[in-house]
């Protein structure tokens, strides 16, 4: 770290500081369907401009094999929690990409892109290839092997400001079958189910290995993990994120067959977690609400869903939804906020941890709102 580096690391270890065990509390109390104190809401608000043009911009190849920038990066992120003064928890991880846990498969290599491109596998592994992996041939790689010396780095550098590291991104076995194996695995789920499955064993393997050692250098990771500089989940629930984005665009007869037993397969060693898509199918959401492990949801296009049914849906069934929910046109913060948290109440428990994403000016008034809406609970 030059001399540079060091200055705008103190400082924005001074600005993210700050005591977050009461909003650890109170989401933890919500994901274990207890009644919290106060109904936390995630809160990010926007930088000012001084802040983001004081605070340098790294892009995702810069940042990838450089421990200094990767940190300056996730804590400059980090402010916008840490200034809402709501109950969203600062975090930060070693931004790897989404094919990092591919990466412990021999022949995927995530490109690197500078820009704002995240690290992408374009290279994927031949039918031949994956007929003959065995579970030996899946080790931890030395592109894993940074992505887990990013955590240690991050976790000694923020040590004493009451913030989290998270997890490398952890998709599901499902998706990580997706990108290893590339679009001819939507063929082979018909003509050659056997080698997907194949393929998906491999895959749980490579998903709790990767995790365990995840695990292993993440600070109080035996007694709850953050997600998204926001999110802390009780390791009472597991604590893991799933990602099931490509789980979408199957059919309802390969989500029974070749999605929802591997993803158990992963919870069950975790002790449970929350899944995370983008799109919308919804037999998938009814199959993922009827999980054990499974205890919430969080969309990547809330906009896709009639959100009021969904919460509805989901805290019906004990669940919780994790997340951003649109707000209607020339909708009042007090409206919306009513109206969601209604939704999300269900036999006198709200299951909803919100986020919200805000410009600086708003946040006195959102903190307002929200706290009038939450003394009606």
């Amino acid at each position: 770290m030059n001399y540079k580096q060091q200055a705008y690391y103190e400082e924005l270890y001074e600005l993210i500081k700050g005591d977050y065990s009461g909003s650890i509390e109170n989401q933890t109390a919500v994901w274990e369907d207890r009644v919290p104190n106060r109904l936390p809401l995630q809160l990010h608000c926007g930088l000012t401009e001084d802040q983001i043009t004081r605070y340098p911009e790294y892009n995702n190849g810069e940042i990838h094999n450089d421990m200094p920038k990767m940190l300056l990066y996730g804590m400059k992120l980090m402010l916008a929690s840490a200034q809402s003064g709501m109950q969203a928890v600062p975090s930060i991880r070693a931004n790897m990409g989404c094919g990092i846990f591919p990466s412990l498969f021999p022949g995927i290599n995530p490109q690197l892109f500078y820009d704002e491109r995240m690290p992408w596998v374009l290279e994927h592994l031949t039918k031949e290839e994956i007929r003959n992996l065995r579970e030996k041939d899946i080790k931890i790689t030395d592109e894993f092997k940074a992505g887990l010396e990013h955590m240690v780095y991050q976790a000694e550098k923020i040590n004493g400001t009451g913030t989290l590291v998270y997890p490398l991104d952890l998709q599901g076995p499902f998706d990580t079958a997706h990108i290893i194996y590339g679009d001819s695995f939507f063929y082979d789920l018909i003509e050659d189910p056997d080698l997907i499955h194949h393929l998906l064993e491999l895959c749980v393997y490579a998903i709790n290995l990767g995790l365990d050692e995840c695990l292993k250098v993440i600070p109080d990771s035996n007694k709850h993990l953050a997600h998204y500089n926001g999110m802390v989940m009780p390791r009472s629930c597991g604590g893991i994120k799933v990602s099931e984005d490509t789980s979408t665009l199957v059919s309802k007869g390969h989500v029974d067959e070749f999605v929802i037993p591997y993803l158990n397969r992963v919870l069950e060693h975790a002790g449970g977690g929350y899944v995370h898509y983008c799109g919308k199918n919804a037999y998938l959401l009814d199959r993922l609400i009827k999980q054990d492990l499974v205890y919430g949801v969080n969309f990547g296009n809330p906009e896709m869903m009639d959100m009021d049914q969904e919460l509805r849906r989901i805290s019906a069934a004990g669940k919780i939804y994790h997340g951003m929910i649109p707000k209607h046109d020339n909708e009042s913060y007090h409206t919306y906020f009513t109206r969601v948290i209604g939704n999300a109440t269900v036999d006198g428990k709200c299951r909803l941890l919100l986020t919200i994403y805000s410009p600086p000016d708003d946040k006195a008034a959102i903190r307002n709102e929200w706290q009038m809406a939450t003394d009606t609970i």
